[in-house]
């Protein structure tokens, strides 16, 4: 008998099989950016060799929004709409892990390690984006913080076994066994995600019995990317915020070059122990960085960015400062561990920050090239330090590292953000991306459209004497940013928007528990003073409104039966 975990249907399942793509997407960060580096220190490897090798394996992660309108413009629906995407990265990731048997010694071959590097993170990075997208895709709006913690956990499971068993494997079989593991665990989660179907109906694998569950979408190309991207990137905020997330990509890069090295050549550590110190402090800085959230809400993204990287220039200059502690064990342990804490910590408050500015309608394009652009300045830090390795001490390569941080937090005093409701004008435009957000930033992908927040359909936008509205495709609820709603209330208008069936509205109604479509604020539950049968959600930071089909029919007409039905209709709470 055929065993079918169907997404659309099980919110377990959707949170199983996030949490265990994620974990596979942890694999490569713990072998290639935590267990390679301290092993190839311990084996002579120069710095200038590590950091370049660093450099390079992450630039997949920085330009991977690309993969996003290939995977809309290229699908099966018959398996999926991103189903496909993930099997084949997943194989992908699977293979090119049996790639690094061919290095046989590391110090001659980095070139080809650095190549295999990049391979296996082209495949990690791919299979991100596919994953984020089919979880928006399925996941309702109210289920998605949970997927979200369910998935960082996974990310955080991952990069932290996978480092510190890499760890040990390393120094004791060396790079060939250690490889073969990490592509049998690989292989064994694409087993596994191959018994897992988007929606029923559909097939396994391309050969198998089944149809497409969902319709292909139209209208996505590469110039509505191009002029999205045009539109959102050069406001003074947006162009400050970009050099920010560059420092802390440079500074976290920078920081990922010198500290393994610093571990292994500098405070005697082995490969296996500094593996292990990552993934615990690594796990431990996740669950600091989830307490982090609500001291973000009520002191705000900037103020908890300059804590928290001012305590990173303080420690670099600290460690710089205290040469003469550097024989004491302990000492070394505690700097080093609140280093590795630090880091999700400082990524909790970027991301809190750069999530402020993405309020219009083009916010996910905007979150995602903040993301790539701090990947690219991972890429660059790696880089700068292996420039800079030969000629300078630990001592001045801290310093540098203090100086970095300083000079963002500089850049950060620049930063004033407005909400950009207020200063929005001119014609509104639907969302024509979706961001997933997991530890590794976000995965971008091309929805088309902004999405239903009952049924996660898309929306269309529906064009009434000038003011555009918008419209589910499939359950017909009406979406009305600020303003609309006054100046559409009428029988004639209400009549050729809102063609829904009531009934469908009425058992959408009883979803009332989710984020806003628009911006992901809080939904308030609402009840029109004049007919307080009707009940709909308004945002309360957008100040848009949703209405289930046939609402606004009812709102935009008074008869007889509403007087009854005020005194029938329970109070809403």
């Amino acid at each position: 008998m055929a065993i079918n975990l169907i997404l659309a249907d099980s919110p377990r399942v959707r949170y199983a099989t996030g949490s265990i793509m994620y974990f596979a997407q942890g694999i490569p960060y713990g072998l290639l950016a935590i267990a390679i580096p301290a092993w190839l220190a311990s084996q002579g490897v120069s710095a200038g060799q590590i950091a370049s090798f660093l450099a390079v394996i992450v630039l997949p992660w920085a330009f991977k929004l690309l993969s996003g309108p290939f995977m809309d413009r290229y699908e099966f629906l018959a398996m999926g709409r991103r189903r496909p995407w993930i099997l084949g990265a997943q194989l992908g990731l699977t293979l090119s892990f049996f790639g690094l048997v061919f290095v046989e010694q590391p110090a001659e071959q980095i070139g080809l390690l650095m190549l295999l590097g990049v391979l296996i993170n082209i495949f990690a990075a791919t299979q991100d984006v596919a994953v984020d997208g089919m979880s928006i895709d399925l996941t309702p709006v109210e289920e998605q913080g949970r997927l979200n913690a369910f998935m960082a956990f996974g990310k955080a499971a991952g990069w932290g076994i996978s480092s510190a068993v890499s760890g040990v494997l390393l120094v004791t079989f060396g790079l060939g066994v250690t490889a073969l593991v990490a592509a049998t665990i690989s292989a064994i989660i694409l087993v596994g995600f191959m018994l897992v179907l988007e929606r029923d109906g559909e097939r396994r694998l391309p050969w198998g019995r089944g149809e497409a569950a969902s319709e292909p979408r139209t209208g996505t190309t590469f110039a509505t990317l191009l002029k999205g991207l045009n539109t959102v990137l050069w406001s003074r905020v947006s162009l400050i915020l970009m050099v920010i997330m560059l420092f802390d990509g440079m500074i976290g890069g920078y920081g990922h070059a010198l500290m393994p090295i610093a571990a292994v050549k500098l405070f005697g550590f082995t490969t296996p122990q500094w593996s292990q110190l990552v993934a615990i402090m690594g796990l431990a800085g996740a669950g600091v960085a989830l307490a982090l959230g609500p001291l973000i809400d009520r002191f705000g993204a900037k103020r908890m960015l300059v804590l928290t990287i001012s305590l990173v220039a303080i420690h670099a200059f600290l460690l710089a400062e205290t040469q003469y502690l550097w024989q004491d064990t302990l000492y070394v342990k505690v700097m080093l561990s609140a280093w590795i804490l630090l880091g999700p910590v400082t990524m909790v408050c970027m991301i809190a920050l750069a999530m402020a500015i993405c309020s219009s309608a083009n916010s996910a394009t905007q979150f995602a090239i903040y993301m790539s652009l701090a990947n690219l300045g991972s890429s660059a830090g790696s880089k700068f330090y292996g420039i800079i390795s030969d000629q300078a001490s630990y001592v001045e390569a801290y310093v540098l590292l203090g100086l970095l941080t300083v000079t963002m937090i500089v850049v950060l005093l620049f930063h004033r953000h407005r909400n950009p409701a207020a200063q929005a004008g001119g014609k509104k435009a639907a969302p024509r991306y979706t961001v997933g957000m997991g530890t590794s930033g976000a995965g971008m992908y091309w929805s088309g459209a902004m999405r239903c927040p009952k049924c996660r359909s898309d929306m269309e936008q529906i064009d009434v004497d000038g003011t555009q509205i918008d419209r589910c495709s499939t359950c017909h609820g009406l979406w009305f940013d600020p303003g609309e709603l006054e100046r559409l209330r009428n029988r004639k208008v209400a009549a050729s928007i809102d063609i829904g069936k009531a009934e469908t509205g009425k058992q959408q109604n009883a979803i009332d528990h989710y984020r806003c479509p628009r911006c992901g604020g809080p939904m308030l539950r609402m009840v029109d003073p004049t007919q307080t049968h009707i009940w709909y959600e308004k945002c309360g930071s957008c100040h848009g409104s949703f209405f289930d089909a046939g609402e606004f029919r009812d709102l935009a007409s008074v008869s007889l039966a509403d007087i009854f039905k005020r005194f029938t209709t329970p109070e809403r709470h």
